[in-house]
């Protein structure tokens, strides 16, 4: 063999090494180029994957806020669950909504079964008649779910005028599918008011000083002077001639009624605290 021959032979051979090798990790880096987009093809679907559920979670808490906000709204809400602290609070949040103050007594009952999905409380205290009132009434109408199961309202002190004291027995009710207590918000409800009172005193032993128009006469210092068909006409202890018609007003009442015939007229007075029936006589000159 030459060299010539040899030289090729030895190039021929380094060649189809090179070549082999070439093809062999051509081959590799392919299969490895293909794994790699695999694997970049699955992460991209990951990723994507990821941006819808981070999408959808967006929009499920927007749902759960505006869900929250229509139920804090609703009428009647239950409760998620209800313990004496969370209860007690809801009452300062009520008398702050209220803008009153009240002291009470709170306990919790142990009339309960170990099942039961609601809570008894007792709560006493004294306040202002129409305080009790409006803060019972905002009890049973505001949004939180509890029902009175027991009222008792009494005269606190003779000489304390417009305090009572009270007791109530309520229930509060809850779910695990209720509302938070503390986003449960305010409804408006219309505060009771009355100028009567139940336990202000009505009858009085003097009556009570009040504000009496000096013009109307005052039918214990007047005397009778003369009676027609429709008239009365009554002198005052200043002298002064007042006529009166059905109707007209006196201290304290009105006129009531003429009677010529019997020379009287009747008044309708409450100057004690109940409605009475006073009558003046046309004195007789002798």
């Amino acid at each position: 063999m030459t060299n010539t021959q040899r030289n090729t032979t030895v190039i021929g051979i380094v060649l189809a090494l090179v070549v082999g090798s070439g093809y062999y990790f051509a081959n590799r880096l392919t299969k490895q180029k293909n794994l790699i987009d695999g694997k970049n093809k699955d992460l991209t679907a990951e990723i994507e994957k990821l941006d819808k559920m981070l999408a959808q979670r967006a929009e499920i808490e927007r749902s759960f806020e505006e869900l929250k906000l229509m139920i804090s709204l609703q009428s009647k809400v239950l409760a998620q669950t209800d313990t004496p602290a969370m209860t007690y609070n809801y009452f300062l949040q009520l008398l702050k909504w209220m803008k009153k103050n009240i002291n009470y007594d709170f306990s919790l009952s142990s009339k309960k079964a170990a099942d039961s999905n609601w809570n008894e409380y007792i709560v006493s205290g004294k306040s202002d008649f129409i305080v009790a009132t409006n803060f019972i009434k905002n009890l049973e109408y505001q949004r939180p779910l509890l029902t009175i199961e027991d009222v008792t309202v009494a005269e606190y002190m003779p000489h304390v005028c417009d305090t009572v004291q009270f007791s109530l027995v309520l229930k509060t009710h809850f779910s695990p599918d209720g509302a938070e207590i503390g986003t449960v918000k305010e409804k408006e409800v219309k505060p009771y008011s009355s100028s009567y009172v139940s336990f202000r005193p009505k009858i009085y032993d003097n009556p009570p000083e009040t504000d009496i128009d000096p013009n109307l006469v005052r039918i214990d210092k007047a005397l009778i002077v003369g009676i027609t068909e429709t008239r009365a006409f009554l002198r005052d202890e200043r002298g002064i001639i007042h006529i009166l018609a059905v109707g007209d007003p006196v201290a304290y009442g009105y006129l009531y009624s003429i009677d010529p015939k019997q020379e009287k007229i009747v008044f309708r007075l409450n100057q004690y605290g109940s409605t009475e029936d006073k009558t003046l006589f046309m004195q007789k000159t002798k």
